[in-house]
């Protein structure tokens, strides 16, 4: 789905409503979304009031964008994990450490759209879940995968992939509790190991998290 927008030219339009994105968090963090006015977006983003409307028409298509932009570095993650690596096991521990990473680095926007998925319009909240099922049928196809190959022992791949996705939030939802304690790097190496454990991968070595062994009970 496409914000309207006045103008033609498609990589100006990315380029400008990225820039809108970055400007408009800046505001929502401070503000929140209901509170902000779009005259303080646009100050926040660089660009004036009367161009602002060149590329989007309401505050709605902002926040939208905000979800979209979001998912979209997401997914390039998951992307880039898939085309790095072969093996199930090394696709799905880059991939969680990609996205852990992600989600420490972007914490306060991850959880800004959290909060404020309710306040989507319907046509894009159909649009922002539609692609947010498409990542967990990603993750679901990379477990069944697994188990094809004999590397995974999982009879509900569903269930693992939907609770991948939650534990890929734990820093935005849970972060404030955890990180006091424990640095970024401890939890993304025991959240890996604790879903590898989960999918009963047998006597391998977890990538990038000093050669600790995951052993199914």
């Amino acid at each position: 789905m496409v914000v309207k927008t006045k103008i033609k030219d498609p990589d100006l339009i990315q380029k400008r409503q990225k820039q809108i994105c970055r400007g408009a968090m800046r505001v929502f963090r401070h503000k929140g979304f209901h509170s902000a006015s779009i005259r303080e977006i646009a100050k926040a983003s660089r660009i004036s009031l009367g161009s602002l409307y060149d590329y989007i028409e309401k505050k709605e298509d902002i926040l939208f964008l905000v979800h979209s932009d979001i998912l979209d570095r997401i997914y390039e993650c998951l992307n880039m994990c898939m085309d790095a690596y072969e093996s199930p096991i090394d696709q799905l521990t880059h991939a969680l450490q990609e996205l852990l990473n992600l989600s420490c680095e972007m914490k306060d926007e991850m959880l800004f759209i959290y909060t404020e998925t309710k306040s989507l319009e319907s046509k894009y909240l159909h649009e922002i879940l539609k692609r947010e099922a498409e990542f967990t049928d990603s993750f679901e196809k990379l477990i069944q995968r697994g188990v094809d190959e004999g590397v995974f022992d999982c009879p509900k791949p569903r269930l693992v992939s939907n609770i991948i996705i939650l534990v890929g939030a734990i820093m935005p939802l849970r972060g404030w509790n955890i990180l006091p304690y424990h640095s970024s790097e401890e939890i993304v190496e025991e959240l890996i190991h604790i879903t590898l454990k989960a999918l009963n991968v047998r006597g391998e070595s977890v990538p990038g998290s000093k050669s600790r062994v995951v052993a199914a009970t």
